[in-house]
């Protein structure tokens, strides 16, 4: 009986010694990962400790100056927008898709708008009895473009240009006029048609400022605003993307004030 019980314990034993040879080593893997864990985490620290010993001070502050300036520049951008709705909102624009892009961009009025897709200075009269109702302080005209392609003659669209002049002073006599001159195309458009030839655009610009010396109207010359901005074109080389309006505009303000 003695022995058997001799026997299961030397049996036993074994086990025991391994299971507590187990328990050593699984604290002292844990233990040594602990250690390594801390170590590691020691030594990111101190990497970032000796980062931030090496940063220019003067270089943090000149980013933080420059995000300033951003976010003020995007205020001041939103701020441009909101005062020329403001500042132009007893005025009307009249003109083809060009000025029409002044209400989808929502860059002024949906009111002060009385533009649409291929007028022309004859068919612009189609607009007079909605200048009426509006009663505006200022009229900025832009026509030409299509003009380019509807007269062979520079002298035909003086001429036209001049019986829609005469008809507004009717509609709306205490108004002040200002014509623009056309805008300027891009390159690809000159060579692909010659009604967009520079040489022609320049006649038609002429027969503008013709057009407002005979008719006593303000002229202002708007061929500059696009300057050498390449991105400030749509893909046709005609029209422009929303980046020109706010331009214009601010010029516009800058010839009134000046």
């Amino acid at each position: 009986m003695t022995n058997n019980r001799t026997k299961k314990r030397l049996k036993i034993l074994p086990k025991l010694i391994l299971l507590t040879v187990l328990i050593l080593c699984y604290f002292s893997v844990k233990s040594y990962l602990k250690y390594t864990k801390g170590k590691e985490l020691i030594e990111k620290n101190y990497i970032v400790l000796q980062k931030l010993e090496q940063v220019n001070t003067a270089d943090v502050e000149n980013k933080i100056i420059q995000n300033h300036k951003l976010n003020h520049e995007k205020k001041d951008i939103n701020l441009t927008k909101a005062s020329n709705k403001i500042y132009f909102e007893k005025s009307v624009f009249m003109g083809d898709s060009i000025t029409e892009a002044l209400d989808f961009y929502n860059i002024v009025n949906k009111s002060s708008v009385l533009a649409k897709k291929g007028l022309n200075v004859i068919t612009a009269k189609e607009e007079l009895s909605k200048l009426s109702s509006i009663n505006p302080e200022r009229i900025f005209i832009l026509y030409g473009m299509n003009d380019l392609s509807l007269f062979e003659n520079p002298d035909d669209f003086k001429n036209n240009y001049i019986k829609l002049i005469q008809d507004i002073n009717q509609t709306v006599p205490n108004a002040e006029i200002y014509l623009q001159s056309l805008t300027p195309v891009q390159a690809k458009v000159q060579n692909k048609d010659k009604n967009f030839s520079q040489s022609r655009i320049d006649k038609f610009v002429e027969k503008v400022i013709e057009v407002s010396k005979e008719e006593n109207v303000h002229y202002i010359d708007i061929r500059s605003v696009p300057g050498d901005i390449t991105d400030i074109y749509e893909p046709d080389g005609m029209h422009f993307t929303m980046k020109f309006y706010g331009l214009w505009l601010d010029y516009l303000r800058s010839q009134l004030e000046n």
